[in-house]
């Protein structure tokens, strides 16, 4: 099967979903933050979900269900809908059992198995996004139904409103009951075709490498931006409802004023900077501490875009790596911030000034890669699909310097145009000769050309004069 088919199977495959579905799907997000997270010590400074009973330290099944989740996604990643079926059918059991008079021991059996079923759906939820979602699906789900689901987190923290634990139970009941109705829309036996060695498919190793830094770095964002809240009267509500609301006005600028969505990133992502350097300076003016908590929020909503990437990267080159490897930076992540959370836990200006670091390198990082990310998410090759194919087929020679023009008013050769686009979408020399079947060498000829002819000096700079 060639590039070009693999591809657009994948396309066909690619799911265009309604806002009220994609709300039950968000559901997840707001039983995993508005709940299970805050139900103890391990990932937050401290515990905010009134449980009846004490539940230990939830480390280990915090591990064992990410790495499952990974491993499920790697070799058998065909079966994710059914998984995510069957484990919130668990959760949605778990959760009943909590309404029936238990000895406290069986009730915390009960919380157990809803924070397995929740770190092993984890996985699932950024599988389901990238192997499945169209940009304009996981846009909507990560930026309106996300909305929803932080607006509900808010009300969840006990914060404004005191809420008891029978209210929490009934919220998760109903929230899993919304997710398996979800599930269950969704084609059990429908997968992308991930890319195999034969299929002559290459990666843009240095982006995607690129990509996964920059999603540890801005899970630090949100990790960090909700430690922080957390230290502020009414902050984890505030940050929450703050990143609700960037992530609805995010999609009403891409929808109604196109302006593309990763333009908006990087001011997000400056903010959430500056949240940090508030609340660095909160610790001497305290007035500021829940401006801090709204400048967090608004950033964390850059980085719960991080799927969107995924998409992006699967839809240039189907790995099934992808999806595991974005959920196991994030793994990684929540164990590193766990660390410094106990390490920093008795001095909060050393933990923010580490939180700003991070911060800072994550502001850095984006804008490194938002040329190439504004160049995927347009979609629009500089030549036909048609003329691609064949001068794929065609390999070495096929077709010399000069040979064949480009378009009547562009003085780029055919030849030129295509690796111009190759440039563009992050390969580097030896990428694109084993692509293109010619050498580094002529690779290297035809780039230069590229530049003088388009007075440029790097890749950046031909993504704005031909990348629109």
């Amino acid at each position: 099967m060639s590039e070009l088919s693999i591809l657009k199977e994948n396309e066909k495959k690619r799911l265009n979903l309604r806002l009220p579905w994609l709300i039950c799907f968000a559901m997840f997000a707001a039983w995993q933050m508005g709940m299970v997270y805050f139900s103890g010590q391990t990932l937050s400074v401290d515990g905010r979900t009134p449980l009846p009973v004490n539940v230990d330290d939830v480390t280990s099944i915090i591990v064992v269900g990410y790495i499952l989740s990974i491993l499920v996604m790697v070799f058998i990643p065909r079966t994710v809908v059914w998984m995510e079926r069957v484990t919130a059918c668990t959760a949605l059991a778990a959760a009943l059992a909590l309404f029936l008079p238990l000895s406290n021991e069986t009730l915390a059996a009960a919380l157990y198995v809803q924070y397995f079923c929740c770190c092993l759906m984890i996985g699932f939820e950024t599988g389901v996004i990238v192997g499945l979602f169209t940009e304009r699906t996981a846009i909507l789900h990560l930026t309106v139904a996300y909305g929803v689901a932080n607006a509900l987190v808010a009300i969840l923290q006990n914060d404004f409103i005191k809420i008891d634990f029978a209210w929490f139970r009934l919220f998760t009941v109903i929230a899993l009951a919304l997710m398996i109705l979800f599930f269950w829309r969704l084609p059990g036996n429908a997968w992308t075709r991930p890319v195999k060695k034969p299929d002559g498919l290459v990666a843009p190793k240095r982006l995607f490498a690129g990509i996964f830094l920059w999603t540890a770095t801005s899970c630090f964002v949100i990790l960090f931006g909700t430690a922080v809240a957390e230290g502020f009267t009414h902050g984890v509500s505030v940050f929450y409802l703050s990143g609700g609301i960037a992530g609805i006005v995010l999609y009403l600028l891409w929808k109604h004023f196109g302006i593309q969505p990763f333009k908006i990133f990087k001011v997000y992502i400056a903010m959430g900077a500056m949240g940090f350097v508030l609340a660095i300076a909160s610790l001497s003016v305290p007035s500021l501490s829940l401006a801090a908590c709204v400048f967090l929020g608004a950033g964390s909503m850059a980085c719960w875009m991080n799927p969107l990437l995924g998409v992006l990267m699967a839809k240039q080159y189907p790995s099934r790596f992808i999806a595991p490897g974005i959920i196991g930076v994030a793994f990684i992540t929540v164990l590193i911030h766990a660390a410094l959370l106990d390490l920093f836990r008795s001095n909060f200006t050393a933990l923010y000034v580490v939180y700003l670091v991070i911060a800072v390198a994550c502001v850095i990082l984006y804008l490194i890669l938002e040329p190439y990310l504004l160049y995927a998410f347009q979609g629009k090759p500089l030549i036909s699909d048609k003329r691609a194919a064949k001068e794929t087929e065609e390999k070495a020679g096929a077709i010399p310097q000069g040979e064949v023009r480009g378009h009547p008013d562009d003085d780029l050769t055919e030849r030129e145009r295509q690796i111009a686009q190759e440039l563009m979408l992050g390969l580097d020399y030896k990428q694109i000769a084993a692509k293109l079947y010619i050498s580094p060498y002529t690779v290297n000829s035809h780039k230069k050309s590229i530049y003088a002819k388009k007075g440029v000096h790097n890749v950046p700079e031909l993504i704005l004069k031909l990348g629109k």
